[in-house]
Parts: structure tokens; C-alpha cells; sequence
């Protein structure tokens, strides 16, 4: 009776919605990348927090970026998207080395590269 008794709380606990799974975060895909942050003007900053800036990847395929801690620096470069991550090759950051990411979207709504930045899309305006 009691073994009952919790089988069928645990179903309508279930039914009810009261226990959820949560969502495994996945990569974003090349069509969501290019919706996401395309155009979009990005607050960036790596996952520590001792690097931080702004971002830009405009439909062109041209990219911003500016640093503005440790030191204030900017540097623009060329953005592609290749196999699912989005690949940044800058003038200066990296000597003009190319680095590709994948992207994910985290539960607050930031964007986080499996390189351990984090993106959050500026509202206009501010």
C-alpha cells in the first residue's frame, strides 16, 4: 500500500512538472551562431574575469574587439564560421594566429567558447 502510494505521488509529482531534468546545453549550430551574435554589439570577458572587453562581428566578416582591462588595447581582424565554432583571426591578438571555438548558451542567457570566454549581448542603448 505504501509502496503504491509513493509510485503514484512520484507519477503526478512527474505529471505535475514539479521534478524537472535539466537541459543539456549544446553547441550552437552555425545558423544560431550567425543569429545569436552576428551584429550584436558583445560584452566579453574571460571565464576568471581578468580580461574584458567589447566585441563585435559584423555581417561582413570583419570583427572588433577592444580590451578594456588589464590594459585598454583594440585590434580588428575576420570572423568564419568552420565546422560549428566560430573562428576569430586578429592583426595583432595572437600575431594573426586563427583560433576556432564552439559556443554555448548558458542558463542566465550569456554565450560561453569552450576557449572560457563569456559573451552577453549589449542591449542598444547602453
Amino acid at each position: 500500500m505504501i509502496r503504491t502510494l509513493l509510485t503514484s505521488r512520484w507519477r503526478l509529482a512527474l505529471l505535475a512538472g514539479l521534478w524537472t531534468i535539466p537541459a543539456v546545453a549544446a553547441d550552437l549550430t552555425p545558423g544560431e551562431i550567425r543569429d545569436e551574435l552576428v551584429g550584436r554589439s558583445i560584452t566579453w570577458w574571460e571565464d576568471g574575469g581578468w580580461f574584458t572587453g567589447q566585441l563585435m562581428f559584423l555581417p561582413d566578416g570583419r570583427a572588433e574587439i577592444t580590451v578594456d582591462r588589464p590594459s585598454v588595447a583594440g585590434d580588428s581582424g575576420r570572423w568564419t564560421i568552420k565546422g560549428g565554432e566560430i573562428c576569430t583571426e586578429w592583426g595583432d591578438i595572437r600575431s594573426g594566429i586563427e583560433k576556432c571555438y564552439s559556443v554555448r548558451r548558458n542558463a542566465t542567457g550569456q554565450f560561453v567558447t569552450s576557449g572560457g570566454n563569456v559573451f552577453q549581448i549589449r542591449e542598444t542603448g547602453v
